[in-house]
């Protein structure tokens, strides 16, 4: 009888152990798969050696203070001409699309393949990242997910939209 009241309570006790390591090892608020992912900046940036190739958008949010976000871009569009906002106000349902795309995205750290290879370089350079959590949140941290071309692409479709959309309301 007393062996198994101890076994029993041992088996309890490693329970409440894992339960407790699994509570205190539990990522940023709104990270799993059955909630909404809190994000507070989303930051795509590529400066090349052809102007036309070069772009920068930013959006930071917080979604607990409607009118609290901010997007700023440049990028030139297809006639040659800039296109350059700074600080433009937007709200969660101006950044509904993008929202949803970040949503999809595999939001955690990927490890960068290292190669033995050379490479020339063309003065190219990219960075991209999303900050999850929000302001409220103090675990707030960038990770930078890899997009393949095609996200790239949908990531560019969707901002030069929120561009055209926020443009047209400031009058510019």
């Amino acid at each position: 009888m007393y062996s198994k009241l101890w076994k029993i309570t041992k088996m309890l006790l490693a329970v409440l152990i894992l339960l407790t390591v699994n509570i205190g090892c539990a990522p940023v608020q709104g990270e799993d798969k059955m909630t909404h992912v809190e994000w507070s900046a989303f930051y795509m940036s590529r400066n090349h050696q052809f102007r036309t190739l070069c772009y920068r958008f930013e959006v930071n949010y917080d979604p607990f203070q409607e009118g609290q976000g901010t997007f700023s871009c440049f990028f030139v569009d297809k006639k040659g001409g800039n296109c350059l906002l700074s600080s433009a106000e937007v709200t969660s349902e101006d950044l509904a699309e993008l929202d949803a795309f970040i949503q999809k995205l595999p939001l955690t750290e990927q490890k960068q393949k290292q190669t033995d290879m050379l490479f020339a370089h063309d003065a190219t350079t990219t960075e991209f990242y999303i900050t999850l959590g929000s302001y409220k949140n103090k675990n707030r941290r960038k990770v930078k997910p890899q997009l393949s071309s095609m996200q790239q692409d949908k990531a560019m479709d969707i901002l030069k939209r929120l561009y055209a959309k926020v443009s047209k309301r400031e009058g510019k």
